[in-house]
């Protein structure tokens, strides 16, 4: 009906209780004679009712443990362990196999010596501890975990034998762990070859197995109290009758649940901070493919940044001294995140592989677009702004389908819209060259839709208005000069408001 493992300075024996009250004690009348100073003549009493057993203290004088509380009377459940002076005793249901089968605090000392170690494969370390204990303690042939996966389809994680023995698939009922899940009750078919079931469980009949016994892991929220369905332990077996002892097994698949869910969660936070830190070095990646953000020939300066809204972004900036000028480019890929940071990479490349030929903007941004066409990224486009300057002032640019820049004179403000439609959309597209003159003093300011249509804590855009408002009286004054006055108005503008977009600025000033 019931043992206990017995540990102390001897190590560890098996200790039959097969009477009641069965009394526990340093004095030689006791049932178990403790030769621990610390343990009382008459310590406590292990009494049995209606097959149900429960520990009560005789009075001692350092009291009596129950899974390290002290206790005047309490009821044992297989798993429980009693601490008595410096005696541990474990309570196991008699034939319910070796104590390890309940002994989840080992389990949690394995999770958290694997936490310790950085391993990514806790969780399957814990379910094959958790099959094996049940496998142990049930008898049965086959374990099954499956958990809920977060749309709500339970999927198989681990299948084992009894020997340790994991299986690569196998077949088991599907109806019953729905079920389970469902209802949150046990789901036990005692023969599958009855009448009643052979007809819904045709598939595993077919296997052999006739017995099936199916429990929800649960995992109780502590703050709010609400369950919480994680999954089921499904076994059977190809003989009838194999389980004795529901209640322990429900005792096993409380601790297991918690150790699972816990095991879970820690994977996945690994895999979070190796995502994390794999977006860490392509952010480095990136920021390396970039060049410097300031630039300064003997008849122009040039400033830029970008600021990615998420670890990468899809934004970039570049530019190309030549022997005949300054060539300078702004891109935004569609998107966001790292599929829009992989787009940015193949496009800088392209553009540095035509920019250093002597074709003008038009004919570089055509084969830029047939480039990115032939490679077939599925919704993926990109807008771009590509400029020529010369020494004598002459701009000459393509605009395909970007924000146009702002052309700043002393007189006023224009635009520079002529060129196309956005790269990578339509494989026969044709671009045009715009051309006009840049005088000493005047400014391009190229930018993302990430600046104008940055939002304040109302849901307003920055809009053009404001950085045209920015620009006023910029005429002749640094690029930096300028690029940092429009980032610390953006700056004012949105506050606290999180970026929802690249940001990207890039002005030229001709001296």
């Amino acid at each position: 009906m019931l043992r206990l493992i017995l540990t102390d300075a001897q190590g560890p024996r098996v200790v039959p209780v097969d009477t009641t009250p069965f009394k526990i004690g340093r004095s030689s009348e006791n049932t178990l004679q403790l030769s621990d100073p610390q343990v009382s003549r008459h310590h406590a009493e292990l009494v049995e009712r209606d097959s149900i057993w429960s520990l009560r203290d005789c009075g001692s004088r350092l009291g009596t443990f129950v899974n390290n509380r002290r206790t005047d009377e309490t009821l044992l459940h297989p798993g429980d362990c009693v601490r008595i002076g410096q005696t541990e005793l474990r309570v196991e249901a008699e034939g319910g196999g070796s104590s390890s089968a309940f002994d989840f605090r080992q389990v949690n000392a394995l999770l958290a010596g694997l936490r310790a170690l950085g391993s990514s494969h806790v969780l399957d370390e814990v379910l094959a501890l958790v099959l094996d204990a049940t496998l142990d303690l049930t008898g049965a042939e086959r374990g099954f975990i499956l958990l809920q996966e977060d749309t709500g389809r339970l999927e198989q994680r681990l299948a084992r034998v009894r020997g340790g023995v994991t299986l690569g698939s196998a077949q088991i009922s599907e109806r019953i762990p729905q079920d389970v899940m469902a209802t949150g009750e046990d789901r036990i078919v005692t023969d599958l070859l009855d009448e009643a079931h052979a007809t819904q469980h045709a598939g595993t009949v077919a296997l052999g197995i006739r017995h099936v016994l199916c429990t929800p892991l649960r995992v109780v929220q502590y703050a709010s109290g609400v369950e919480r369905r994680i999954g089921c332990l499904y076994l059977d077996s190809r003989e009838r009758g194999y389980l004795q002892s529901v209640g322990a097994l429900h005792a096993l698949a409380a601790e297991a649940a918690v150790v699972i869910d816990n095991a879970r969660l820690y994977q996945q936070v690994v895999e979070q901070e190796r995502l994390a830190q794999e977006l860490k070095v392509a952010a480095e990646i990136q920021r390396s493919l970039l060049p410097p953000g300031e630039y300064a020939t003997a008849y122009a300066d040039f400033f830029a940044y970008t600021i990615p809204c998420r670890a990468v972004g899809g934004d970039l900036f570049d530019y190309f001294d030549r022997p005949d000028g300054l060539t300078f480019v702004v891109a935004d890929v569609a998107g966001k995140g790292p599929s829009a940071a992989l787009l940015s990479a193949v496009m800088q490349g392209l553009l540095s592989a035509e920019a250093l030929t002597a074709n003008g903007p038009g004919a570089v941004v055509s084969l830029v677009n047939r480039a990115l066409c032939r490679r077939a990224v599925g919704a993926r486009f990109v807008t771009a702004f590509y400029g020529h300057l010369t020494a004598g002032g002459a701009l000459t640019y393509c605009n395909a389908g970007h924000n146009a820049p702002f052309h700043v004179r002393s007189d006023g403000f224009s635009r520079l819209d002529i060129g196309g439609t956005p790269l990578g959309i339509f494989d026969s597209a044709a671009f045009e060259t715009g051309t006009t003159t840049l005088s000493p003093g005047d400014l391009v300011v190229a930018f993302s839709d990430g600046v104008t249509e940055a939002l304040d804590d109302r849901e307003q855009e920055f809009g053009d208005g404001r950085l045209e408002a920015c620009l006023a009286g910029a005429w002749s004054r640094p690029a930096r000069e300028v690029a940092e006055q429009v980032r610390l108005s953006l700056g004012r503008f949105c506050g606290a408001v999180a970026a929802r977009d690249d940001v990207t600025l890039a002005v030229l000033a001709r001296r």
